[in-house]
């Protein structure tokens, strides 16, 4: 890991946390999340989809997305697209698709009693692609 390496989350274990280097992508050994330092507060999340590790994060650039070896800006000139079915999802960032399992939750996050779940909660494509599709959410995410 460089100097430069950011502070990211798990997206899908609570009490995780990794540093990633934008630089080379490399994302290091997961450590239990607790407080970061100061002055390095969570800059993003990271997770898998379909075996391909990905990374959204912030950093003086701006927003972006590490899919495997791919990082690209998410700027809103991207076209970035999420699709579900019974039981696979698919993400599609400018010309590359990711094809991943459907999410297995327990409770239908309509049903679910967590206050304030939403269907994104679980799912980290759909989670990047509602960002990007929002500017105002692409503006203030990870600040």
């Amino acid at each position: 890991m460089s100097t430069t390496s950011i502070t990211v989350r798990s997206f899908d274990r609570f009490d995780e946390a990794a540093a990633f280097d934008p630089a080379s992508g490399e994302l290091g050994p997961c450590t239990r999340a607790g407080s970061p330092p100061p002055g390095q507060a969570p800059a993003g999340h990271y997770g898998e989809l379909g075996g391909v590790p990905v990374v959204l994060y912030r950093t003086a650039g701006g927003l972006r997305l590490r899919l495997g070896e791919r990082d690209v800006a998410l700027d809103g000139r991207l076209e970035i697209r999420h699709e579900r079915s019974a039981d696979r999802c698919l993400l599609t960032v400018g010309t590359t698709t990711l094809t991943y399992p459907a999410p297995d939750t327990l409770t239908d996050p309509e049903d679910d009693p967590t206050a304030f779940a939403e269907a994104e909660d679980f799912d980290m494509g759909l989670f990047v692609a509602n960002v990007a599709g929002d500017p105002a959410r692409r503006e203030m995410v990870y600040r």
